[in-house]
């Protein structure tokens, strides 16, 4: 999960309804990205636009819009290392695991810059990034 840990402009962003893509299952704090107009999951050397506010299972068809805001560069986001991230530095950046909720430790084309690590870096254990 991706959570605004600290805006370097206190202002809560703005939350957006946008269309979602059909019989994907969305969660709480997913890293998301647009394919043919529509909300899908980032993962890997995806660039995300958005942070989703909600968890959702869209339909085959009739499916709602989500709930979500827009990734900005000011915000810096708590989340969880999805393999061991010892070796990595402050600076480096990451990789979006395939869960769209995680960072992994792979560098090569990361798109999630490490801030902080909560801790030595192992699988699971927390880190801030900024996108």
């Amino acid at each position: 999960m991706f959570k605004i840990e600290r805006m370097d402009k206190p202002s809560y962003p703005a939350i957006l309804k946008i269309p979602t893509t059909a019989s994907e299952t969305y969660t709480l704090g997913e890293l998301l990205k647009m394919a043919s107009g529509k909300l899908t999951k980032a993962s890997g050397t995806d660039v995300p636009l958005y942070v989703s506010e909600q968890a959702y299972v869209a339909p085959a068809s009739g499916n709602e819009d989500l709930s979500v805001h827009r990734i900005n560069s000011e915000h810096e986001y708590r989340t969880t290392f999805a393999a061991d991230g010892s070796s990595r530095v402050v600076g480096d950046k990451v990789t979006i695991h395939t869960d769209g909720a995680q960072i992994t430790a792979t560098t090569s084309s990361g798109v999630a810059e490490i801030t902080k690590k909560l801790g030595t870096g192992a699988s699971g254990t927390e880190a801030l990034v900024r996108f």
